[in-house]
């Protein structure tokens, strides 16, 4: 295998990095496996493995460096599973990540529900009300940790765990949708709220957290698209970035954050669009786990449940993913959503 040239002694281990960083994956598993060979922590060079293999859609690989981090004497503070069967046992969920990927694996519960005799997930207070209308949900808690209730449940398991837990391979993914439901009531609500027009409604998300600014945008950038007056404009942004709506000095986007001030009311709102287009955060996956169409636009080294090259995603069959063709190219990806909307019939949005 050609690896890249090194100058002067080589740290296998910072260059597997690197090269993972470019998405240079084949040259990436080598200098891994030469980073263990020349003595660097196992559990390190297999943690480096597993996103390798993630990238490529090979979980079945990626669980087995799993077990290797499992098997090695290093303590995973994101590791709550004791790796035993769940049948039987009252199983607390944890969802201690981010939103966005409570939102992407609570589809699990069905699954998980099968097995267990009761399933109480542990979750941020303002997703409680999203996540219980999750078949298979019996019970939801938040803060603080769960030894208070210790005595209510026999086995825990963080959510982003579950795939491994399930040994899910691309094949198996279990991606039917929606897997979150709304009131019928909120929803009508929400339709109210917005305002009338006959055109298709498209939501817009621009900026995800400072967990990754590079999944970020300015929206000026998005103002070749604004100008495509057939369509109508709803942002969904909230935090800082919001503010840029007072700069745009445009009329063309309507702010659903003026009256939709809780998760239930925007999952509610995101039910009445035609379309979303956004960036990878929250809302994105509340979207698509609601079945609507999602356009996610990703930077150039995208997450790994994104994988590489493919403009499809076996988590959710309705998104369809756009990435930039170098680092910070938002132009590129913008551009190529303005002709596939060109490209798209209205009635088909």
């Amino acid at each position: 295998m050609k690896v890249a040239p090194f100058h002067g002694q080589p740290d296998w281990l910072k260059h597997a990095g690197d090269l993972l960083q470019r998405r240079r994956i084949c040259e990436a598993l080598y200098a891994y496996t030469m980073a263990e060979e020349e003595g660097h922590p196992r559990h390190e060079c297999a943690a480096g493995r597993w996103l390798c293999w993630m990238l490529t859609g090979n979980f079945e690989s990626a669980w087995r460096e799993s077990d290797t981090i499992e098997s090695s004497s290093v303590i995973d503070p994101n590791r709550f599973w004791d790796g035993l069967p769940f049948d039987g046992k009252r199983v607390l969920l944890r969802a201690l990540h981010g939103y966005g990927d409570a939102v992407q694996f609570i589809r699990y519960v069905p699954m998980l529900r099968r097995r267990a005799a009761k399933v109480i997930v542990q979750t941020h207070p303002e997703l409680m009300p999203l996540l219980r209308t999750v078949n298979g949900v019996d019970e939801t808690i938040t803060w603080p940790d769960p030894p208070l209730w210790q005595c209510c449940w026999d086995q825990q398991i963080e959510i982003m765990e579950l795939p491994r837990a399930f040994r899910t391979t691309l094949a198996s993914v279990p991606n039917r949708v929606p897997y979150i439901s709304i009131e019928r009531t909120l929803v009508e609500s929400s339709r109210k709220r917005l305002a009338r027009t006959t055109k298709p409604k498209i939501g817009l998300l621009w900026a995800s957290s400072q967990y990754d600014i590079a999944r970020s945008m300015d929206l000026n950038l998005l103002s070749p698209l604004l100008r495509m007056s057939e369509f109508e404009f709803y942002s969904f942004q909230r935090g800082a970035e919001r503010a840029q709506l007072e700069c745009m000095s445009s009329s063309r986007i309507n702010d659903t954050a003026r009256h939709s001030p809780t998760i239930m009311d925007t999952a509610a709102d995101l039910t009445n669009m035609d379309l979303m287009i956004s960036v990878d955060t929250f809302a994105a996956h509340l979207a698509a786990a609601l079945n609507r169409t999602v356009w996610l636009l990703l930077p150039h080294s995208a997450d790994w449940r994104w994988m590489l090259v493919r403009s499809d995603s076996p988590w959710y069959p309705s998104m369809r993913l756009f990435r930039q063709p170098a680092p910070r190219d938002w132009n590129s990806v913008i551009s190529e959503v303005i002709g596939a909307l060109g490209r798209t019939r209205l009635a088909d949005i």
